[in-house]
């Protein structure tokens, strides 16, 4: 089981980040993972796009390089009307995959509506619940931080919740066939 699990949603001008850290080698409950520390990294609207992808890529490598998650887990791409958006938020999820890739962290991904019926009880769930949910959940109040920190925090902790529940149900299945 990673003890230290990253958590990103990547945005090309802002990017939610967090780190959460597994209190017991099985943990099983939300309450079981401490908040490490969590934030965003942010460029300017006003650099050039190519320029942004590069400090965005920079900052994380820096905060992977600081920290040593044993994994990074990135929301899962989705396509909406806007391939042009799509196609932005592609290369940044690249340039955070490289960043992991540079310091040998491997990648996981995690689609936008699992994490959502994770953390909520609902796939469909709005920013705001899922908010409210990991304050209540972990006692994590993201305060003037913008939704991308909740966010990034509900992708950490739904991998990491989802990790143990697939290592549980492979060991239970290895005991039956004993």
């Amino acid at each position: 089981m990673p003890r230290l699990i990253l958590g990103v949603d990547p945005g090309s001008r802002v990017a939610g980040y967090a780190f959460i850290r597994a209190r017991k080698a099985n943990p099983v409950l939300p309450t079981d993972f401490d908040v490490v520390e969590a934030g965003v990294l942010r460029a300017s609207a006003d650099l050039p796009y190519a320029q942004r992808i590069g400090l965005m890529h920079e900052a994380l490598h820096g905060l992977v390089l600081q920290h040593g998650p044993d994994v990074c887990v990135l929301e899962k791409a989705f396509f909406d009307k806007n391939v042009s958006s799509a196609l932005k938020l592609g290369e940044v999820r690249g340039a955070f995959i490289a960043a992991c890739a540079r310091c040998s962290v491997p990648v996981d991904e995690i689609t936008p509506a699992e994490v959502k019926k994770t953390i909520t009880g609902n796939g469909r769930a709005e920013k705001e619940l899922v908010s409210l949910s990991l304050k209540t959940l972990m006692g994590f109040d993201r305060g003037a931080l913008p939704h991308d920190v909740t966010d990034a925090l509900a992708i950490s902790l739904c991998f990491g919740l989802r990790l143990t529940l697939k290592w549980a149900t492979k060991d239970r299945l290895a005991l039956e066939t004993r």
